[in-house]
């Protein structure tokens, strides 16, 4: 009995010491790329705006490289410059496409905000983000993005 329970320790310690993740990449491991916090909740349409550099970051271009765009009512597109996993110059090397992102309603009012979609790949970021109210109807909302790799 012991030589059994010796032998099925010694075969588990092998699988794990030559188990290795089949897609992991061992020089990046988990970093935040991007933290927003969206803190304008109705900008003007279209027009991108740059959310608080107190409480934003960017792994390649600071606070600066992050920006916000309101769509329509409760709808925003969220850009991180440099953090998409794609070539950022000629001969720079691609992570290729990946990554996780959460998002939440940021401030008092009792909104939900959720990831409509995000890309990673290309040289940048870039999330929709939906806000509604209890109600169900689409509302202007400030939020919270994370994006981890």
């Amino acid at each position: 009995m012991r030589r059994t329970l010796i032998a099925i320790c010694l075969v588990a310690l092998a699988v794990v010491v030559s188990g290795t993740p089949a897609l992991a990449d061992p020089g990046r491991g988990a970093n935040v790329l991007c933290y927003v916090w969206a803190n304008n909740p109705s900008p003007v349409l279209g027009v991108p705006y740059t959310p608080s550099p107190t409480y934003s970051f960017n792994a390649v271009g600071r606070a600066q490289a992050n920006s916000v765009t309101k769509v329509t009512t409760g709808v925003y597109y969220v850009t991180c410059k440099g953090v998409g996993g794609g070539a950022l110059f000629a001969g720079s090397g691609s992570w290729g496409p990946g990554g996780h992102v959460q998002v939440s309603a940021y401030g008092g009012n009792p909104d939900q905000c959720h990831v409509g979609g995000w890309g990673t790949g290309g040289a940048d970021f870039t999330a929709a983000v939906y806000c509604f109210a209890p109600n169900g109807a689409p509302s202007d909302s400030a939020f919270d993005l994370l994006f981890v790799w």
